[in-house]
C-alpha cells in the first residue's frame, strides 16, 4: 500500500531495504524519485542522478501488531487481574475492562526528503544566502506538512578548512546534511486498511510535494 501510495503521487523507489531494527521491530526503507527522472537514469541516458530524493521508513512494532491482530478480548486471554484489583470508582477490575491504551503505537512513517550532493557542493559559503535557503525550506515543509505528527528542517553547515580558522571566516560555512523530515504516527487502536491507506497516501503526498519545494528553494537564488 505505501509503494502504491508513491506510485499514485507520480514517484518511483529503488534502493528498497528491510530488515529488523530490534527483535519486536521490523523496517522498511526506500528510496523514492520523480518517476521520469529515475526513468532516464534507468535507461542508462545519465550514470548518476542529481535530483532531490525522499528516503520513506515504515516502522512497524511486532508485538503491538500481533496484538492488534488478537484484539482486546485475544489479548485478555493471556492477561489475569485478582479480584482483589480494583479500578479508580472502586469496581473490581476484569479482563472486560482491558483495552490497548490510546498512546500505543502500531508503527510510524518516515519521510525524509533531502537534495543532491551536488547541489550543496556548488553552494558558495555565504551566510546571508544560507538563512534565505534556510527559510525557503522552512516555508516548503510547513506547505506540504499539515497532516504530520511531526515536521522538522535540517539544515547543517560545514566550514572549509582551506579557508582557514579565522573569526571572521567562521559564519562562511556551505550548507550540508539538508533535508525536510516528516513522521506520521500509526496507532494501534483504529488501525485499519483504510487508515493505513490514508497515512500512506499523505506521506506520499508530502513526499512528493516537498521535493517539489526543494527544486525552488535552490532555485531562487
Amino acid at each position: 500500500m505505501l509503494l502504491a501510495a508513491l506510485r499514485q503521487e507520480g514517484l518511483g523507489t529503488r534502493d528498497l531495504f528491510e530488515g529488523r531494527q530490534e527483535p519486536l521491530s521490523w523496517f522498511f526503507r526506500g528510496l523514492a524519485f520523480d518517476q521520469s527522472e529515475l526513468d532516464i537514469m534507468e535507461s542508462g541516458a545519465v550514470e548518476t542522478l542529481h535530483a532531490p530524493s525522499a528516503l520513506v521508513e515504515l516502522v512497524v512494532d511486532e508485538f503491538a501488531l500481533a496484538c492488534a491482530i488478537l484484539g482486546p478480548e485475544g489479548v485478555a486471554g493471556y492477561l489475569t487481574a485478582p479480584p482483589e484489583v480494583s479500578d479508580a470508582q472502586g469496581e473490581p477490575l476484569t479482563t472486560d475492562d482491558l483495552a490497548f491504551d490510546p498512546g500505543v503505537m502500531l508503527g510510524v512513517l518516515n519521510v525524509d526528503v533531502a537534495p543532491p550532493g551536488l547541489w550543496l557542493d556548488e553552494r558558495p559559503t555565504d551566510p546571508e544566502a544560507n538563512e534565505r535557503l534556510a527559510a525557503r525550506l522552512a516555508r516548503a515543509a510547513q506547505e506540504v506538512g499539515g497532516d504530520a505528527d511531526a515536521v522538522e528542517v535540517h539544515m547543517e553547515g560545514a566550514l572549509d578548512a582551506a579557508a582557514g580558522w579565522s573569526d571572521a571566516d567562521a559564519a562562511n560555512v556551505r550548507p550540508v546534511g539538508v533535508s525536510i523530515h516528516f513522521t506520521y504516527e500509526i496507532p494501534l487502536d483504529g488501525a485499519g486498511e483504510r487508515e493505513l491507506v490514508r497515512i500512506f497516501a499523505a506521506g506520499a503526498r508530502a513526499a512528493s510535494s516537498a521535493l517539489e519545494g526543494i527544486r525552488r528553494a535552490f532555485r531562487e537564488d
